[in-house]
């Protein structure tokens, strides 16, 4: 894994981890339009880091067909399909992504080493990914 890749791999890590941290309850998903609208958005976040890594990674943490359909549906989301199912979208977060976490772990700590040894401008790890992995230049928040 070069630095690239281990920065697209942390970069996918961080998106599902905050689409599972986003979640209390199906209900609250249902319930609650901002976490809605924030889990909607987190999916869009995700199909995005997956592009960046390489294809074999995509088959490895997603499975052969289930970036296909993370496609769709960040599609349908992406395009303002009003039609979204609040259970697709529970499941797919509170299921599917805590299934792709799991696959990636593994990979995640090698990416998470590979970028500590790797650092030589920034001191430490937690200003490394400040930057790479913060909010991108231009964007409010």
């Amino acid at each position: 894994m070069n630095r690239r890749q281990a920065e697209a791999v942390l970069a996918l890590e961080r998106e599902v981890s905050t689409a599972l941290e986003l979640l209390d309850s199906e209900a609250g998903l249902r319930d609650d339009w901002r976490t809605r609208y924030a889990a909607e958005r987190v999916i869009e976040r995700i199909f995005q880091a997956a592009e960046a890594i390489t294809p074999a990674q995509q088959r490895a943490y997603f499975g052969p067909d289930a970036l296909r359909y993370l496609r769709g549906m960040r599609n349908r989301l992406a395009h303002n399909d009003l039609a979204i199912d609040p259970e697709v979208l529970w499941a797919t977060i509170s299921v599917d992504l805590a299934v792709v976490r799991d696959r990636m772990r593994a990979d995640a700590a090698t990416a998470a080493a590979l970028i500590e040894r790797g650092i030589d401008q920034l001191q430490d790890v937690s200003e490394w990914r400040r930057v790479h992995l913060g909010p991108t230049r231009g964007t409010r928040g």
